[in-house]
Order: structure tokens, then C-alpha cells, then sequence
């Protein structure tokens, strides 16, 4: 009932994990969160699809422009395809969260060059914001995707990347950043580019 804990609540290991699984299928609200799976009958790997945007904001009116145009496209769809994974150790430190498919604009919506979600919420770094195990995929998923909507726009210089433009997540529809933006970023990528972002903010900050 209204005010009850959550089911994963207190829960650990293979119990944890699929209660939150059990509670990502049943998400209601917007954007769509739907098509949930376990990657190969793992419990400790997930992906889901997520798609129609909030409409009464710019950043969610040009992200279902975006999906719209690419799903017209041949081998086009309309959603962003996302996986998440879990350490053996989960819930103490956070789950791996990225984008699979399609690419995105570089710096925008929170989104890593590589497709991983970098926020302060999926990191251990011990700031006020940053992972509790009551956090759950569910709670996360609520902020990435504001992130992902909402991203403030400003010139960015990292150590390693040119450098451009941040602001709400827009498709690469016109290859800017990759020959095709249906083709899906690797683990590694995603990987590779999350240890980037957490050495940049070690040093700048969240």
C-alpha cells in the first residue's frame, strides 16, 4: 500500500535483483520503460527500451523528433535500447548502467562518447551524491532520464575528446560522430569512456 517499502527493500543478491526486475516491468509514467529482459537468462544483466519522451519540454520533444526520424530509416527504431549490470557485490557499490543503441551527440544528455550513463548517483566516490544502497534501478533510471531531458547547455574542453556542445541528448542522426548511429556501442566503449568521465570529475568536480 500507499507508503509500504519497496519489495527489494532489504533484500540482497539474486532476491535483490529480481525484485528490482520484477519493478522495472511494471513501470508506469513517462518515458516508456517497456521490453525488459534478462541478457542470456542472467539475472545480473538486463536491457530494456525506453521511448516517448516527455512532450510538454523542449529536450524530450527534440529526443522523439530524433527517435522518429532514425525509426524511418531503414534498420531504424524508435526507442533507445539500454543495459544494465550488476556486480556480485550489489547493492554496496552501484550497478554499470549504458546506452546500447542508437549513438548519440557527443556531451549531450549526460551520455558518455562510449554510451555509459555517467552521474554522481553510479559512482562510489563518496560525495553527497553519489551511490547508497538504497538506491535501486528504478530510483536511478528517475534521474538519468531528467538528466537526459534536461542537461544544461554549455562548451565543454575535456583532456582527451574535441571538446563541443552539451545540452539535452540528441540522436547522431547525420553521422557526426559515427558512420552509422544504429550501430551499437560496445561494453568496452561504454566502459572505457565511464573511466574517463570519473577521472575528469576527480578532477573538476560533479
Amino acid at each position: 500500500g500507499a507508503g509500504a517499502p519497496p519489495a527489494w527493500h532489504g533484500k540482497r543478491g539474486a532476491q535483490r535483483l529480481m525484485a528490482e526486475f520484477r519493478a522495472l516491468r511494471a513501470w508506469t509514467g513517462q518515458p516508456r520503460v517497456y521490453d525488459a529482459e534478462l541478457v542470456g537468462d542472467r539475472a545480473d544483466r538486463w536491457r530494456f527500451k525506453v521511448s516517448g519522451f516527455a512532450d510538454d519540454v523542449p529536450g524530450g520533444r527534440d529526443l522523439n523528433a530524433d527517435l522518429a526520424a532514425l525509426s524511418r530509416r531503414p534498420r531504424g527504431v524508435d526507442h533507445v535500447l539500454m543495459e544494465v549490470t550488476f556486480p556480485s557485490d550489489y547493492p554496496t557499490r552501484p550497478f554499470f548502467l549504458r546506452c546500447v543503441r542508437p549513438r548519440f551527440k557527443w556531451y549531450t544528455g549526460h551520455v558518455t562518447a562510449g554510451g555509459a550513463i555517467c552521474i554522481e548517483a553510479l559512482t562510489t566516490t563518496g560525495g553527497a551524491g553519489a551511490w547508497r544502497s538504497d538506491f535501486s534501478v528504478e530510483t536511478v533510471l528517475h534521474t538519468v532520464f531528467a538528466n537526459m531531458m534536461h542537461a544544461e547547455v554549455s562548451h565543454v574542453r575535456t583532456a582527451t575528446g574535441p571538446g563541443g556542445r552539451t545540452g539535452p541528448l540528441r540522436v547522431d542522426l547525420a553521422g557526426e560522430y559515427a558512420r552509422d548511429p544504429m550501430m551499437d556501442y560496445s561494453e568496452a566503449e561504454a566502459k572505457s569512456a565511464f573511466d574517463r568521465m570519473l577521472r575528469h570529475h576527480a578532477a573538476n568536480g560533479w
